[in-house]
């Protein structure tokens, strides 16, 4: 997720996001505006002129881009003249992204860049304290200064492990503060009447994705997915917050001034869910294949889910006039597939949300500063971020004003995954759908929520897995086999939960929140928390 990616989508969006993924993504572009490019840059072409250019991979999560072989002969030009490299950009479906890059960090092969982050199975943190990833704190600073200097210091220090930065922060238009809550489509709410605006927890939902049962054959009411599971990545809508990798044992409650470390499994709010995604599940409402569905796009692109999982802030009550702009997530935009958005939450700021959506270097990189001045570049020259993000102006899209555009239907899309390559800050452009007033109206609402919202209260802390490494892979090993099947609904809890519950204790669960809590006491006592 971005805000998963939209907001996310959406986090994450997330959030950021991450977003994830997430309902309806935009442009805020600069067109005409000078194109940004770092002094650094500049000195470094003029001493790489006489260079053999050097080919950099760049591994993403992405469905199929169609013509991306012509978008990358463009890009290339770009990138040879700037910084006498080129790119290959290596994208990998969804479903499989994630074991991919663990399986090439647990190999040793070599990358030079790769999208990652602490959601789903990407394991940001997790895999910078093993060495999978190259400490780029310096190279920032040398290669990459515009794009250290747009991200406020506080959020570097929320991806640091043991002091050091390895991961790149694209910094998004969706700002910081976000909140969760559901995406509807409008259709069906109206069709069958339902309160949409009074929903405040998953429970409420129940009527509505009864009737889209009953009603609607094709479509699938609820969307589950393991890259966005209800519970293990969706803290705050529990009055928690993780503490690393979302899915490890050991959160904290954002009231809980002790910041004591709990077993997130362990608590009611845990069992209450089980109970009814379960029922959910057995009801029809979920996907029966949703304990290994990891790959959601496809669903969305055919415009089959009813309700899912967003990150709306501001939502539909805090912004009627989104409304003519809020479609359903990646469904086709000219099909308008107009939606209903309603936060759970208040606008919050998670430890996690940092660490939503990074750009790594591979550890065994034969080319880091080389990576790190393609980060830069990504992150500074508007011409080559738009023709990555949305193709060629006049044949993959046409302009629309200065703010907006139209994607040309059947050519180069990138599925709205321009958050996975660098910072969209200030540099998006719009859906020609969009109301352009609207949208930035909200994200001044999101600007000024940045300044106010709730705050998680381990921000600034970074959990060091070295200690309890073996725990952490021993645990993550039995997430994978039980968790989704239990958090889709899949399996009974009444059969599985005690036997999850005991074999996350005996895999090391309590010695990972025990050395949560002794590090983030150490951590209050140093920063007088």
């Amino acid at each position: 997720m971005l805000k998963q990616k939209k907001k996310i989508a959406s986090a994450i969006a997330l959030s950021l996001i991450v977003p994830l993924a997430l309902a309806g993504c935009g442009t805020d572009t600069t067109s005409g505006k000078k194109e940004e490019v770092s002094p650094s840059q500049t000195a470094q072409v003029k001493g790489q002129q006489n260079e053999q250019p050097v080919e950099l991979t760049f591994y993403i999560a992405n469905s199929p881009v169609k013509d991306m072989d012509r978008i990358m002969e463009a890009a290339n030009k770009i990138i040879k003249e700037k910084i006498n490299a080129t790119l290959k950009l290596v994208v990998t479906d969804w479903s499989t992204y994630p074991q991919k890059v663990n399986l090439m960090i647990s190999s040793g092969e070599p990358f030079d860049l790769a999208f990652t982050g602490s959601f789903g199975e990407l394991n940001y943190f997790q895999n910078a304290s093993k060495g999978a990833f190259k400490d780029i704190t310096e190279l920032l600073d040398k290669y990459a200064p515009t794009t250290k200097s747009r991200v406020p210091e506080n959020i570097w220090q929320g991806i640091k492990v043991n002091g050091k930065i390895f991961g790149s922060i694209n910094y998004q238009v969706w700002g910081m503060a976000g909140a969760r809550g559901v995406q509807l489509r409008k259709d069906f709410v109206d069709k069958y009447q339902f309160d949409w605006k009074s929903a405040k927890k998953w429970e409420d939902l129940t009527p509505f994705l009864d009737a889209v049962k009953k009603g609607e054959p094709d479509m699938i009411p609820w969307e589950y997915s393991i890259q966005q599971d209800n519970f293990a990545d969706m803290s705050v809508v529990y009055g928690m917050d993780s503490v690393g990798d979302n899915k490890i044992p050991g959160w904290v409650r954002y009231n809980d001034k002790d910041i004591k470390v709990i077993n997130q499994y362990e608590t009611q709010e845990y069992k209450d869910y089980l109970k009814l995604f379960r029922s959910w599940y057995q009801k029809g409402y979920i996907k029966k294949d949703a304990a290994t569905m990891k790959d959601y796009v496809p669903d969305r692109k055919a415009k089959r889910i009813a309700a899912l999982y967003a990150n709306p802030y501001p939502d539909l009550v805090d912004m009627p006039e989104l409304s003519t702009s809020s479609f359903m997530a990646m469904a086709p935009p000219d099909d308008k597939v107009y939606s209903y958005t309603k936060r759970f939450t208040e606008p919050f700021i998670s430890a996690n949300t940092p660490s939503t959506a990074l750009v790594a270097v591979g550890a065994n990189s034969k080319h880091p500063e080389k990576a790190v001045q393609l980060i830069e570049l990504l992150n500074t020259n508007d011409e080559l971020f738009h023709l990555l993000a949305f193709g060629q102006d006049g044949k993959d899209y046409k302009k629309i004003g200065e703010k907006k555009i139209d994607m040309i239907k059947d050519q180069y899309n990138f599925n709205w995954s321009e958050w996975e390559i660098g910072q969209s800050y200030g540099r998006m452009l719009w859906d020609q759908n969009t109301d352009v007033e609207s949208r930035e109206k909200s994200l001044n609402i999101i600007y000024q929520a940045d300044k106010t919202a709730m705050i998680s209260p381990v921000m600034g802390f970074v959990f060091n897995t070295e200690p309890v490494k073996t725990q952490m892979a021993n645990v993550d090993a039995t997430l994978k086999e039980l968790l989704y099947a239990l958090d889709s609904g899949t399996a009974d809890p009444d059969k599985y939960y005690e036997e999850f519950i005991k074999k996350l204790k005996n895999a090391g669960a309590d010695d990972i929140i025990a050395e949560k809590q002794k590090q983030i006491n150490e951590w209050r006592k140093q920063n007088g928390k």
